[in-house]
């Protein structure tokens, strides 16, 4: 079942964890995976635009965290909080996503801090960052790119010969959710084929 949910509206946010509860009775996941990417020079970066990165990427998982987590921590039994981050959150990335980047390391602190509060809630709290993976949203960014014609995009490129899929990142979630990863929290786990050294 779908719902439109804008992570830059708390309410909205708050709605949608309490609509979630009156449809299923309870909440044992929830990830946050709203981001934006636009690229834009530092040069030429002005504040609404790094403030609407800001929002969606960081903000909104904040939003996300919160509103599960008020769920959760009355909900008596264990709850897993999944953040996607990037692998833009470990290192830098391409000319032009300087908020981004940014947005995505503050995702790696948000994931560490809220996992150090909801612990004692019985709330676990990881990240998964994957490197490029050819979604509907990152393959219209990619058509914008110019690209040398003898050159392949170094986020196009892994150690194991392949770019990602959506499902090898389901995958990795799937993991985080589940009680095979039920001594972990505060984590980031790298779903990059290796490429982030």
């Amino acid at each position: 079942m779908g719902i439109e949910m804008d992570v830059t509206d708390s309410d909205n946010v708050r709605r949608s964890a309490d609509f979630a509860v009156e449809r299923w009775d309870r909440l044992d996941a929830w990830v946050n995976n709203a981001g934006v990417f636009p690229s834009v020079p530092i040069a030429q970066m002005d504040d609404a635009m790094w403030d609407k990165v800001f929002a969606v990427n960081a903000r909104g998982v904040l939003a996300g965290t919160r509103e599960a987590s008020r769920i959760m921590s009355t909900g008596g039994h264990g709850s897993v909080i999944v953040n996607i981050c990037s692998t833009a959150g470990f290192r830098g990335s391409a000319p032009g996503l300087a908020a981004y980047v940014g947005s995505k390391h503050a995702v790696r602190g948000i994931t560490r801090q809220s996992a150090m509060e909801l612990a004692p809630h019985g709330i676990r709290v990881l990240g998964v960052a994957p490197s490029y993976v050819p979604t509907e949203g990152n393959q219209l960014a990619a058509a914008g790119v110019p690209v040398q014609e003898d050159s392949v995009p170094l986020m196009m490129t892994s150690p194991i010969g392949r770019i990602g899929t959506p499902d090898d990142i389901a995958r990795v979630v799937f993991f985080c959710v589940s009680d095979l990863s039920m001594f972990m929290t505060g984590s980031t786990l790298l779903a990059d084929g290796g490429a982030t050294a």
